[in-house]
């Protein structure tokens, strides 16, 4: 089966109200600062209405969808599965609209060497990331409040259009027990662990992607909530940018500090894994019910 392009990009800008957005809260800062330090002119590569809103169809490479890949970030290793894949004609959904390395140098562009190799294949690239974080439906958010079964009670974490941010309550549960799950949730081998260890979770406040101010925290915990589940709550990365490597080695230096005092259990899954769950659940989901194939792809490794 297959669907011309614009039918599916126009369904997915309504589902996620993409003209509704203002430009992307955190994209449209970094998609020009990272095409810029890679050399290249993002807006003569990028489609004009993604060069304005930073969400939607970022690159058009084809008329045809016959098969949909989808992934958090456009990794090194997810590019080349893709590319290595053998298909044309296909879209790759992205939440990021580029590379991140969370224990590096930070975000990253897709080089002008994969663009080039996605043109030649017909493979456009859709990137949603604000609108993916806030919906109640599909998101990554939604995804994890899906996979861990929470009743949610409240919104938190201004975000655009809407909140970022989760609390719950879930069936009691032993902590050792929930993180053995979350383990298997996100299939990831390691977690970063700080702050209270409860002995039992019954509220849970989660924020996919990067939960690491202290502010994100102490929404949750006026929550009165047991355990804060992210992808990252402590920040690994140090970005080359003075401006930018001095922001965050305070932000690393307020959450320490927060956390050796903090009365409930933080739990980071890693930035990437957090936000994939989404792409191999719900979206997989969405674009196979429209009859298109759909390869979720996973980094190889969520804390690069």
């Amino acid at each position: 089966m297959k669907i011309e392009i614009a039918e599916i990009i126009s369904e997915l800008d309504t589902f996620f109200r993409i003209a509704d957005w203002p430009p992307d809260p955190a994209m449209k800062d970094w998609v020009p600062r990272v095409c810029a330090r890679a050399g290249y002119d993002y807006q003569k590569l990028f489609e004009p209405a993604f060069c304005e809103k930073f969400n939607g169809l970022m690159l058009r490479a084809g008329n045809e969808v016959k098969h949909v890949f989808c992934s958090a970030f456009a990794t090194p290793d997810v590019m080349e599965t893709i590319c290595d894949s053998g298909a044309s004609d296909a879209l790759f959904f992205l939440h990021h609209p580029v590379d991140m390395e969370v224990c590096g140098r930070g975000f990253l562009p897709i080089t002008s060497p994969v663009i080039a190799e996605l043109q030649k294949r017909r493979i456009s690239v859709y990137g949603c990331h604000a609108p993916m974080d806030c919906h109640d439906e599909i998101g990554t958010n939604a995804a994890i409040v899906e996979a861990l079964g929470v009743t949610v009670e409240e919104s938190f974490l201004e975000y655009g259009l809407g909140m970022a941010g989760r609390i719950g309550t879930i069936k009691p549960e032993k902590t050792d027990a929930l993180l053995k799950k979350i383990m298997e949730i996100f299939d990831v081998s390691r977690l970063e662990l700080g702050g209270c260890f409860n002995t039992e979770v019954k509220r849970i406040a989660i924020v996919a992607g990067a939960g690491d101010e202290v502010e994100h925290l102490e929404d949750a915990r006026d929550g009165s909530c047991d355990m804060y589940l992210t992808g990252e709550w402590y920040p690994r990365y140090t970005p080359e940018e003075k401006a930018e490597k001095e922001r965050v080695a305070r932000l690393k230096k307020e959450i320490y500090e927060y956390s050796r005092k903090a009365r409930m259990v933080l739990v980071g899954v890693s930035h990437a894994a957090s936000e994939y769950l989404v792409m191999k659940t719900q979206m997989k989901e969405y674009f196979e019910s429209k009859g298109l194939p759909t390869t979720p792809v996973p980094q190889k490794d969520w804390w690069r």
